[in-house]
């Protein structure tokens, strides 16, 4: 018989010390009392929210079926629903997310870092909204 000197609950230290370690630095992260973090935060939600309510004002005037991508060399190469328009947002919302989850996790040990990426977040969020300017934009020919 071989003996590799586990412990016969070791499995259960790993689990607490994973669930001490994720209390200690991502439930308790300090980020929220961070001014700058809260207005990048909130500049990437109130640009979101102005996408969904852009896209739901100009809804009923598009035509049933929009070029929602170009090629290269300009021509279209994607039709879709005009429902599909509301999807910009859902990216918006992933990244938003998926950017305060990682910037929660890093702000202890490096705030630059988590400010850089609700800093994206708005960028991104800005990007989405001049896309879908355009997108209706050129369904109307201009």
């Amino acid at each position: 018989m071989v003996h590799a000197g586990i412990r016969p609950g070791w499995r259960r230290t790993v689990d607490l010390s994973i669930r001490k370690r994720l209390h200690s630095d991502v439930l308790t992260s300090p980020i929220g009392s961070d001014r700058a973090a809260a207005i990048l935060a909130g500049l990437s939600i109130l640009a979101t929210l102005g996408l969904v309510a852009y896209i739901t004002l100009w809804l009923p005037g598009l035509p049933p079926f929009l070029p929602l991508h170009y090629n290269g060399v300009g021509s279209v190469d994607l039709l879709g629903p005009r429902t599909d328009l509301y999807k910009m947002p859902g990216i918006g919302v992933a990244v938003l997310i998926a950017d305060l989850v990682v910037a929660t996790a890093v702000y202890r040990r490096e705030r630059w870092a988590a400010l850089t990426l609700l800093g994206t977040s708005v960028l991104v969020q800005l990007i989405l909204i001049v896309a879908t300017i355009n997108i209706i934009r050129l369904a109307f020919g201009d």
